[in-house]
C-alpha cells in the first residue's frame, strides 16, 4: 500500500472504526516480540509484533475493525499524539502540585 492509500485507511479508521485498543507493552519471548494491546473494558490481548502495523511503539492507539478476514488494526497517530499530551498535561499538574507542597529550600531541594 503506497503513502497516501495509509493516510486513507488511517482517516477512515479515525472516523468510523469505533473501537480503540492502546499498546500496553512489548514483551520480547522465545518466539518473538509480542504486544499486550488493552482493550476498553481493561482485558488485555496479545499479538505477535509481526502480525501488527510497522512501528508499533507502547502507548499507541490502535483503531480496530473485526471482520470476516480476522481483525484489522490500523495505527491512530494523531490519537496517540493528543492522548500522550493529555498524559503530559496531567504529569505535569501533579508534579507542580506535589512540589508546592514539599519544603524546598532556596536551591529547590527537599528540607527535612
Amino acid at each position: 500500500m503506497n503513502r497516501e492509500g495509509a493516510q486513507a485507511k488511517t482517516e477512515q479508521a479515525e472516523e468510523n472504526w469505533p473501537e480503540r485498543w492502546t499498546v500496553d507493552g512489548l514483551e520480547p519471548t522465545p518466539r518473538g516480540v509480542v504486544a499486550r494491546l488493552e482493550r476498553p473494558d481493561g482485558t488485555t490481548v496479545t499479538r505477535p509484533l509481526a502480525d501488527l502495523p510497522a512501528g508499533l511503539e507502547e502507548g499507541d492507539v490502535l483503531a480496530v475493525q473485526d471482520g470476516p478476514d480476522g481483525v484489522t488494526l490500523v495505527r491512530l497517530p494523531s490519537v496517540t499524539a493528543e492522548r500522550r499530551a493529555e498524559a503530559q498535561a496531567r504529569l505535569d499538574a501533579l508534579n507542580t502540585q506535589g512540589q508546592a507542597a514539599l519544603p524546598l529550600n532556596d536551591d529547590g531541594e527537599v528540607t527535612l
